[in-house]
């Protein structure tokens, strides 16, 4: 045992073994009297003793005061903080909560707006697609009326300016083909251009030129050669658009085809 706890001990139990045990008292009184102390000195000394050890003591309960003091203070603001806590938890939850909600309302109210765009979007695509339709419809009703008329005006202009020139003889063939021979039933066939200058040109006018077109004004041509007994020299086709696999067809059945203005250059009597 370390000096410092016997000390201790001898100052928490020797005041009270004197005072409660007399014959202790005697030893000690004794004993400092062997050692050459007087009573009164020996009482004095031990008066001293007593009264550090009670003033020890004192300092010692202070001190407990002032810690068991600290500890409820220490232990009263525990509680305090976590009454806090415990208040800003369930803030916090209640936040969280409401948070929560609105989310949800947010959430769902964008999902409502998003159908409804949705929904509009749909009818805007169908009515756009009705409206497309029509312009179409009219679009191509117009552009084959004017497909129509232009292609008139322009074989009677065609006629009138090559009239003109001496030798030249413009005319439309029309007859009916009963045997069904170019399209495999009875219709009427009619070129719309033979040129004749001793030669004979047959040119077809089209606002727009497609392979079956081509393969139609061929046979045509040749109805006309078999039922007129009349050779054709060339075969013309003008429009201002050929699709690019018509200008195939064109070339392996030997037809010119203009689409450009510079193409007409090339028109030229043998």
């Amino acid at each position: 045992m370390r000096r410092e706890e016997i000390e201790r001990i001898l100052n928490e139990l020797l005041p009270r073994m004197l005072s409660e045990h007399p014959e202790t008292r005697l030893a000690v009184e004794r004993i400092l009297y062997e050692k050459g102390l007087s009573r009164e000195e020996a009482e004095a000394r031990f008066e001293r003793m007593l009264e550090e050890i009670r003033k020890l003591r004192e300092d010692f309960q202070e001190l407990k005061r002032e810690s068991d003091r600290r500890w409820e203070e220490m232990n009263r603001r525990w509680e305090e903080l976590k009454e806090e806590n415990a208040r800003l938890w369930r803030e916090f939850q209640e936040l969280k909560k409401e948070s929560d909600r609105r989310w949800e309302e947010t959430n769902r109210r964008w999902e409502e707006l998003k159908r409804e765009s949705d929904r509009r979007w749909e009818e805007t695509l169908k009515e756009v697609r009705r409206v497309d339709r029509r312009i179409d419809r009219t679009i191509g009703a117009l552009g084959a009326r004017w497909g129509l008329y232009s292609e008139h005006a322009f074989r009677e202009a065609l006629a009138e300016i090559l009239s003109e020139f001496g030798g030249f003889k413009v005319s439309r063939y029309l007859t009916y083909d009963k045997e069904g021979k170019v399209f495999g039933h009875p219709e009427q066939i009619e070129i719309d251009l033979l040129i004749k200058d001793g030669k004979i040109w047959a040119a077809e006018l089209k606002s727009s030129v497609s392979k079956a077109e081509l393969y139609a004004f061929w046979r045509k041509v040749r109805f006309y050669e078999e039922n007129e007994g009349e050779k054709v020299e060339r075969l013309l086709v003008i429009s201002p658009m050929v699709y690019p696999e018509a200008r195939r067809v064109a070339e392996k059945l030997g037809i010119q085809v203009f689409a450009q203005p510079e193409d007409l250059e090339e028109v030229k009597t043998p």
